[in-house]
């Protein structure tokens, strides 16, 4: 099942590029093995793109080989693809790195920062009960009870547990979510200002869509939506969702669908050293 784990991508510096220790006037290479370890995209395109930052821009003048936008053929983990998509992007100064102010040595730490579009999907099955405390007892194929998710859905944002009650007239869900990778989540909209200019009131928030078969409509609090998105506190949050009452009297299993659709941001360092010799 493809659909597991809390990786979405993985970045990792290539052995020796960076190298630890490099000269005065040297050329330097910077270059980045880009895996998608998740479950997206699944037929859509990739939007993702590298940043570096931690050193002065005069000292490393360099620029990423063909832009730092990551190929938007770079396709999830799949049923034909198990280890997800693969690319090494490479940052090159054929400039000549150059210690400030002519010093004896320069130790900057370079930090590579990915940003990224990503989506969680869960399919939790639950128990869809019309009556579930009727006086009359009945054999049923499933009972009201609420659902553990454990291990993600291929994604660093996952669905953790899903809670179920039924009213008079409605059925409701409370679905629980959070932050199971190492980075940042904010929403969709702050791709562009991603890593360095994202404002703060779209960090921690993600938009949601839930949906049963019979009813892909529900009255949810939050609304999921951008202007009204989940909110995550220390990690985690929440949204609660009103759905009618199908038109069956007796109970059945069917999938609940959960869609969450975010911007994710995660990072690498490594410090080097330019030694000048002089």
């Amino acid at each position: 099942d493809y659909h597991t784990g809390t990786q979405g991508l993985q970045i990792n510096f290539i052995n020796n590029a960076p190298p630890s220790r490099i000269y005065e006037g040297d050329n330097l290479d910077i270059s980045i093995e880009v895996k998608n370890k998740g479950a997206y995209p699944e037929g859509e395109t990739f939007q993702g793109k590298l940043e570096l930052s931690g050193f002065d821009p005069n000292s490393i003048r360099g620029s990423w080989d063909g832009g730092n936008s990551i190929p938007t053929d770079l396709e999830g983990r799949s049923q034909y693809n198990p280890e997800g998509g693969y690319e090494v992007m490479t940052y090159r100064d054929r400039n000549g790195v150059h210690v400030p102010f002519d010093a004896d040595y320069y130790e900057p730490r370079i930090i590579v920062h990915s940003c990224y579009k990503y989506s969680t999907v869960a399919d939790p099955v639950v128990c869809i009960d019309p009556d579930p405390y009727s006086v009359i007892e009945e054999d049923k194929v499933c009972n009201i009870h609420d659902v553990s998710l454990g291990g993600g859905q291929g994604a660093p944002i996952a669905v953790t547990r899903v809670e179920e009650e039924v009213g008079s007239d409605q059925i409701y869900f409370r679905i629980y979510v959070s932050n199971s990778g190492s980075g940042s989540v904010m929403l969709p909209r702050a791709y562009n200002d991603c890593p360095f200019d994202v404002e703060l009131e779209d960090i921690n928030k993600i938009v949601a869509k839930v949906k049963l078969p019979y009813d892909s409509s529900p009255d949810c609090s939050p609304k999921g939506t951008s202007s009204d998105p989940i909110r995550l506190t220390n990690g985690a949050g929440y949204i609660f969702c009103k759905f009618n009452k199908p038109a069956s009297d007796s109970a059945y299993t069917t999938t609940l669908n959960v869609e969450l659709d975010y911007t994710y941001s995660d990072s690498i360092s490594k410090q080097i050293k330019i030694i000048n010799i002089k």
